[in-house]
């Protein structure tokens, strides 16, 4: 659903201008940083304040903590876990 149709020129130097109403629309104002993204073959300018990207959030937090057994198992083992608990507190 595009909203706002435009088309700029992109000078000698790369510089580029983003018209005012673009602007005003999505509260960029003067220094302000934004985002610049390239998926595929576009490029995508994230306003300020824009959610962090799910995926860019998570990227590290394994980082160093290498993964030992398949994915499938270790929810298999933790699944006949908690099964065994519950299992096991209602025979008592």
């Amino acid at each position: 659903m595009i909203e706002i149709d435009t088309q700029i020129k992109v000078p000698q130097k790369g510089k580029i201008t983003i018209p005012s109403k673009i602007k005003e629309r999505l509260g960029i104002n003067e220094d302000d940083y934004l985002r610049m993204e390239i998926v595929g073959n576009r490029l995508i300018l994230l306003p300020p304040k824009t959610a962090p990207n799910p995926t860019e959030l998570l990227s590290g937090l394994a980082e160093g903590n290498p993964i030992k057994k398949p994915v499938k198992e270790e929810l298999r083992e933790a699944v006949a876990a908690k099964a065994g608990e519950k299992l096991s507190r209602t025979i008592e």
